[in-house]
């Protein structure tokens, strides 16, 4: 028996394309009858998806582990940095009320994305921007497939790769609280504070990456994301490295986000990912409050 398990993992709140249900259901699906399956809602800067998320697992709790989590986005120093938080009390008036701001923040950035775009020469506006669900949020993704639907582009990456990424034309940065506020406002939930996806930080040298480990650890990060649907096994390695020397518990996800990112499945990612079940003691016990 095999224990399935995704710890980073996107639904319709934020900017993932399956509800908590259909995240719910089609884990268990790709499980099988009978393995457990270890899974955590972790949208950005929201909360909202995890009550319906628990409301489903709830119907199969003799196999299923569901985690209410969330993925801040914070800055440090210019670089935006992912802090997870998992087990998070989901009525913190504190945390609820940072999140508002984070969200304020990028429904602002929305409009102001399309008025570059505009200035660009792209005949788009706001008003033809529909969710593909109710109640999802409109994020960056929402605005490449109108590019792609309107034939500027032949795919969402490329819009992302030539107009919305960090450092092109149309990008627009956001209010967001540093990893350190980010980890105090995850502790005082409750909640255990993950640095995620390391590897991805591509402006932050190895130097720097073992600097802004360091400095999160004294803030009191709990764990580093250790298997990443992208790591190759030296990235892997290396992460694992950084975990042992500060002492920090490894988790592991694939960042789901359904089909805004067709090539990443769940618990596999877009390869042959695995999340070992070594790493679920720990873990799990780390939850307790």
């Amino acid at each position: 028996m095999k224990t399935y398990i995704d710890l980073h993992i996107h639904s319709t709140a934020s900017d993932g394309t399956f509800s908590p249900t259909e995240i719910v259901n089609d884990a268990l699906k790709l499980a099988g009858d009978k393995n457990p399956v270890v899974i955590a809602l972790t949208d950005h800067d929201t909360v909202a998806g995890t009550e319906e998320f628990q409301k489903a697992a709830a119907k199969h709790k003799e196999r299923l582990t569901a985690i209410s989590g969330v993925e801040i986005s914070t800055d440090y120093h210019g670089v935006e940095i992912h802090v997870l938080g998992y087990n998070i009390d989901t009525k913190n008036k504190a945390l609820l009320e940072r999140l508002a701001v984070c969200r304020e923040s990028r429904d602002g950035r929305n409009a102001k994305i399309i008025e570059k775009l505009q200035e660009q020469g792209f005949k788009i506006s706001m008003d033809e921007i529909k969710p593909d669900k109710p109640g999802e949020t409109i994020a960056r993704p929402h605005i490449a497939k109108l590019l792609m639907k309107k034939k500027y582009v032949s795919s969402v990456q490329e819009a992302f790769d030539k107009y919305l990424a960090e450092g092109r034309c149309c990008y627009v940065e956001r209010i967001m609280p540093t990893p350190q506020e980010a980890i105090e406002l995850i502790k005082n939930s409750g909640g255990v504070p993950v640095l995620a996806h390391l590897m991805f930080y591509k402006k932050l040298d190895s130097s720097q990456k073992e600097t802004l480990v360091r400095e999160l650890k004294e803030a009191g990060l709990v764990g580093i994301e250790a298997y990443y649907n992208t790591y190759t096994p030296v990235e892997q390695e290396y992460v694992a490295g950084l975990a042992k020397q500060w002492g920090l518990l490894k988790t592991g996800g694939t960042d789901f986000h359904g089909q805004n990112k067709p090539h990443i499945s769940l618990f596999k990612g877009q390869g042959e990912m695995e999340v070992p079940e070594s790493i679920l003691p720990e873990f799990l016990a780390s939850l307790i409050r």
